[in-house]
């Protein structure tokens, strides 16, 4: 099996490694693309900001038993851009794998969870996929695009909200604390880790992560204002 990569980041790199049990693996550049794509499986491993770009080059240039593979964080946008741009017949498969190099070096891969969503592919062009998910020892959870960025509003727009939001109190171990405080020193160091890139594509790019950090600081202010309040009781 050929399986293509365009995307060489920080995760692409990871993927890589972690595919290369399954086939031979060709690393695309993306400024640097062939005229035809020679691989069973293709993998976009870009920022979601850049999917529609990516599809528009390489429409024309993939065979039509090509499995199109992406893995971003949010899933609508990136799917409607796919069946819109690729051709009526090429295969698409959204995945989104919910960890990365920092998870995968504290715990392994194997129990890792990715979230599939069958768009346009036979049942044996999604077993092939999928197959690959399972030897790796991933635990697959079917969604559709939508319920997808419905709970990673939450589960991930929300947390790098947070996360990047303590990085401004300038936050650091200190002898008297407690675990709650730990607690929130790993949430810091874990999404500062990751691009700014990412973390505003997930934001502008999810469509219910807005209500959720709008709900998080009307939560937030009306705390405040109960604490007031107790004050000048």
């Amino acid at each position: 099996m050929k399986i293509g990569i365009i995307g060489y980041g920080r995760f692409g790199k990871l993927w890589a490694k972690c595919l290369k049990p399954f086939g031979d693996i060709v690393i695309y550049k993306k400024n640097q693309l062939p005229e035809k794509f020679n691989v069973d499986i293709l993998f976009l491993l870009v920022p979601i900001s850049e999917i529609k770009n990516v599809c528009k080059e390489i429409a024309n240039k993939l065979d039509q038993k090509t499995i199109v593979v992406d893995a971003c964080s949010v899933k609508v946008k990136p799917v409607k851009e796919m069946k819109q741009i690729l051709k009526s017949n090429q295969p698409i498969v959204a995945t989104h794998p919910l960890f990365g190099p920092d998870s995968v070096r504290r715990s392994g891969l194997a129990g890792q969870k990715v979230v599939v969503s069958p768009i346009r592919v036979t049942k044996n062009q999604l077993g092939l996929v999928e197959n690959i998910l399972k030897k790796m020892k991933l635990k697959i959870i079917h969604a559709t695009p939508d319920e997808h960025d419905r709970q990673m509003a939450k589960s991930q727009s929300l947390v790098h909200f947070f996360g990047r939001a303590l990085t401004g109190l300038n936050l650091r171990k200190q002898n008297i604390s407690t675990p709650d405080y730990d607690s929130l020193l790993k949430i810091n160091d874990l999404v500062n880790n990751d691009t700014w890139q990412l973390f505003f594509d997930m934001q502008l790019y999810n469509p219910y992560a807005k209500k959720v950090r709008k709900s998080l600081l009307s939560a937030l202010k009306n705390l405040d204002n109960k604490i007031t309040r107790k004050v000048q009781l």
